[in-house]
């Protein structure tokens, strides 16, 4: 029987087959570190397709937050005007503290901060225009509409306004505070 011989590999012989292995140990490693390449590319879509799901999740809460808050802040002046309508005549008396926690709506707060742009003081002259601030706080989302009303009552033309920036701010913190202390982030 003549020999053969094969650069690389050795000749395992069993019964009736021949079975030829691979004695070189680069191409069975090159073939692991394949396998875990792959595997490692699978598990980088897969960790990468779960972080974008959770971003999107949380822009979504923070959308339906910031939706709901400036519905809270919009509720805070409408709750202002009904008692405005309600009483016409003795409305300014009711606005003489200046910040007023008007309750809870949609999982958040509404606050309503009455100002008299001219002196401060919304109670000393009926003739002077009035400032309502509606703050709505849900979550992390802050949102203030503002209208001015003419010292009747009624709403001065093309007032309505988002009050954004360092008034915001402040004016955040301080129906916060008037709501015991509780932090905005």
């Amino acid at each position: 029987m003549a020999s053969f011989h094969h650069v690389g590999r050795s000749k395992i012989m069993r019964k009736d087959k021949v079975i030829h292995r691979s004695t070189n140990p680069r191409r069975r490693g090159s073939v692991y570190i394949m396998v875990l390449g792959a595997s490692l590319l699978v598990a980088v879509i897969g960790i990468s397709s779960l972080m974008a799901a959770r971003v999107q999740r949380r822009a979504a809460v923070a959308s339906g937050d910031m939706i709901q808050a400036r519905e809270n802040a919009r509720a805070a002046i409408d709750r202002a005007l009904w008692g405005i309508e309600a009483m016409p005549t003795t409305w300014r008396s009711s606005f003489a503290g200046g910040s007023f926690s008007t309750g809870t709506l949609g999982g958040g707060t509404l606050t309503l901060t009455v100002v008299d742009p001219v002196d401060g003081d919304p109670t000393n002259n009926t003739t002077d225009p009035v400032a309502l601030t509606g703050t709505g706080v849900v979550g992390q989302a802050t949102y203030m509409l503002e209208v001015t009303l003419n010292g009747d009552g009624t709403m001065q033309p093309g007032t309505w306004k988002r009050v954004v920036g360092d008034a915001a701010a402040q004016a955040a913190q301080a129906t916060q505070g008037a709501q015991g202390g509780a932090k905005v982030k």
